[in-house]
């Protein structure tokens, strides 16, 4: 039984993948970036996701490792990296992974925890800010000094003591500095934005779900036809809602998190090897000039993938074979 259970599943696996190739060949395509592919935009990457979501972690591993290898011989961009493979697989597994550790949370316990982090990254954010601008700290800031390591900083705020003396006797102060001040008060600013659109997308997709929901509802209860269905079935009548949305209680966060925080996590993976090996022409400026735009696209492309997932999840649902394998 068991072993038929898994065939199935690898069956439903394969029939996910097949949609994403399919998608990736005919409507996905490349935004250009400094001189080469920046980053891939589609749909396809959500028929990836959901072997991990609804099937467990190895069968993800297995949909997003071999729709990146798969994807790249039908349709080559350029030299197939194995790196990028290996960390399509790996995310395929930490997306089911934390899918299944997030599910059956509490949604008020999640939402309330998103919300404290996102404060204290803003909070930490906006210090860092503050106190290196009383110091005049900036990007620019060695531009016009001889000699950065004789710059004093027993005057300065805290922070700003702290990034001029991890950058004033180094080999390249500037570039440094560049990678200090961003570490302080652009990622905290960033990461904090972030958490307000998870909130954001959270509270407007279960709006959605929750507005279905009542419509259906409504759709059912004036239909005469399906009077004594209900009657049968009043329990589930009661709880549409709760069936459109299951297993996430009610709210769309846990799997957001999911999607979006492993998709970030993979994007980022990826920009290091890609500036730092395979893309020459990127090795020449700031990380950050790489990872930055390829992070905002792979934010953007994660919450049509929520959406998206939403609404897959309904369907199957609703479908007595495909609900039989979801684990």
């Amino acid at each position: 039984m068991m072993k038929n259970l898994h065939l199935r599943r690898m069956v439903a696996t394969a029939v996910f993948l097949a949609i994403s190739l399919v998608l990736r060949v005919t409507v996905s395509g490349y935004i250009p970036l400094f001189g080469a592919n920046g980053v891939r935009v589609g749909i396809h990457g959500v028929f990836t996701i959901m072997p991990a979501i609804l099937f467990g972690p190895w069968y993800g591993a297995v949909a997003s490792g071999l729709g990146d290898l798969l994807g790249h011989f039908m349709r080559p961009s350029g030299a197939w990296i194995w790196q990028i493979t290996a960390i399509m697989f790996f995310g395929g597994f930490v997306r089911g992974w934390m899918w299944r550790l997030l599910r059956g949370r509490s949604p008020v316990a999640t939402r309330s925890a998103v919300i404290a982090i996102t404060i204290a990254f803003l909070g930490f954010g906006s210090f860092s800010f503050i106190q290196l601008r009383q110091d005049g700290i900036t990007r620019d800031f060695y531009d016009n000094i001889a000699a950065p390591s004789a710059v004093a900083t027993y005057d300065m705020t805290h922070m700003g003591r702290l990034v001029i003396s991890r950058t004033q006797n180094t080999g390249n102060p500037t570039n440094n500095l560049s990678d200090r001040i961003a570490e302080v008060m652009y990622a905290p600013l960033g990461a904090g934005v972030f958490g307000i659109v998870l909130l954001g997308v959270d509270m407007l997709l279960t709006k959605y779900l929750r507005k279905e929901g009542q419509g259906q509802a409504v759709v059912a209860g004036n239909n005469s036809f399906t009077s004594t269905w209900r009657e049968d079935n009043k329990q589930d009548n009661d709880s549409i809602f709760s069936k459109l949305t299951a297993p996430w209680n009610g709210s769309i966060m846990p799997l957001a998190l999911t999607i979006i925080i492993v998709s970030l996590m993979m994007n980022t993976a990826n920009s290091i090897v890609l500036w730092a090996v395979s893309v020459p022409a990127w090795s020449v400026f700031p990380f950050m000039y790489i990872w930055l735009p390829r992070a905002i696209v792979s934010l953007l492309t994660s919450i049509v993938n929520v959406f998206i997932a939403v609404l897959l999840m309904g369907v199957c649902k609703r479908q007595p074979h495909l609900k039989a394998l979801v684990e």
